[in-house]
């Protein structure tokens, strides 16, 4: 294969796993090391990528792409984080997903209460679209693009209005680590160590985060944190396979995925219900840990049955600009419903669980 033609493969695989634009890719991997397409982030920079990726991804709203990301473009050093244009709340109410970032990301503090949002936070700058966000006392950088026109000035001023209007002080501008965080972290020291020992997976998700549209048949991704596990629900429709091989062989690619292994699974493919039963929901669960590290995991939740946020997910999301194709292959719009597919097996995984 010539250099030209192994470029082109290389960028094209790339784009399944960050959602970046062809020609990004290209000039990503142009004189690149090829053995490591996708560069890890460590430290402080890992950890800032993971508290962005747990902040967006959490549940209740609609977003043009899961997790409302439409691509990350990932550096040595940095991450560029496009966002979609809007969110839109379970009750129906669109929102900028700018200013929803905003909200789940900035630090205030809430007096004799804790911290809410990211904290050590701050913002480093703004260049036209792009917010450029770091942490007390590091390097570390990650970049929000919103869509064209968007304003961060205005944002951030009125977040900031409502912040001390509720007597909430903002934290975002202090220069160094505020009395507030450092209280905080005191006060929930165990809980803090935890969520460390998963920056790593939360940055390696964000940099693939491409995946929960290109990969898998999940039409509502969502996730959150419980000790020192992250959880992914991922919901499919009867009318859509499960999808979790599919997924699964992209995020433990020996090249392209993080270094994960399968620790535990268990997988109800095999298992038959009346589909017309309008409770009737199938969930396949896989445990999964780093190759070496010893703490800190991914679960995956794989639910398959009748939509549950409602009837009416496809028109929520094409009014949102979702892809067509995207969307008739997570929510086809006329499908016989197919026959309950047979377990399959992980490769190199040889019983249920252990």
């Amino acid at each position: 294969m010539t250099t030209g033609g192994r470029l082109t493969r290389l960028a094209r695989t790339r784009r399944l796993y960050t959602g970046e634009p062809y020609q990004l890719t290209r000039d990503a991997l142009h004189g690149g090391d090829n053995r490591s397409p996708i560069p890890r982030a460590d430290g402080a920079q890992a950890r800032l990528e993971g508290e962005v990726l747990a902040r967006l991804g959490t549940g209740g709203q609609w977003w043009r792409h899961p997790l409302g990301i439409a691509f990350v473009h990932p550096g040595s050093d940095s991450a560029l984080v496009r966002l979609d244009s809007h969110t839109r709340f379970s009750s129906g109410t669109p929102y900028p997903r700018s200013a929803h970032a905003l909200d789940r990301l900035l630090p205030s503090a809430e007096p004799e209460v804790q911290v809410t949002g990211v904290i050590g936070l701050r913002v480093a700058g703004i260049r036209g679209a792009d917010l450029h966000l770091t942490l007390s006392g590091s390097d570390a950088r990650v970049v929000l693009r919103g869509v064209p026109g968007t304003r961060w000035e205005p944002l951030l001023e009125e977040r900031r209005l409502r912040c001390e209007e509720a007597g909430c002080p903002p934290l975002w501008r202090s220069p160094s680590l505020t009395d507030y965080e450092k209280a905080d972290i005191s006060a929930f020291g165990e809980s803090w160590r935890a969520e460390r020992d998963l920056d790593w997976l939360g940055s390696a998700l964000l940099r693939r985060v491409g995946l929960f549209h290109t990969a898998g048949t999940a039409y509502s991704t969502r996730s959150w944190i419980t000790g020192d596990e992250w959880i992914f629900e991922l919901d499919t429709v009867l009318e859509a396979p499960p999808g979790h091989d599919d997924f699964l062989g992209r995020l433990m690619d020996p090249v392209w995925g993080p270094a994960l292994r399968v620790d535990r699974f268990h997988c109800s493919c095999h298992e038959r219900r009346d589909p017309d039963d309008r409770f009737y929901l199938r969930q396949c669960t896989y445990h999964l840990k780093h190759r070496a590290l010893p703490r800190g995991g991914l679960q995956l939740r794989f639910r398959h049955g009748h939509a549950v946020y409602g009837s009416d997910a496809r028109a929520t999301l094409e009014d949102l600009g979702s892809p067509t194709k995207w969307l008739d292959r997570v929510l086809p719009v006329r499908a016989s419903r197919p026959p309950v597919p047979s377990a399959r097996r992980v490769p190199g995984l040889q019983t249920e669980g252990r």
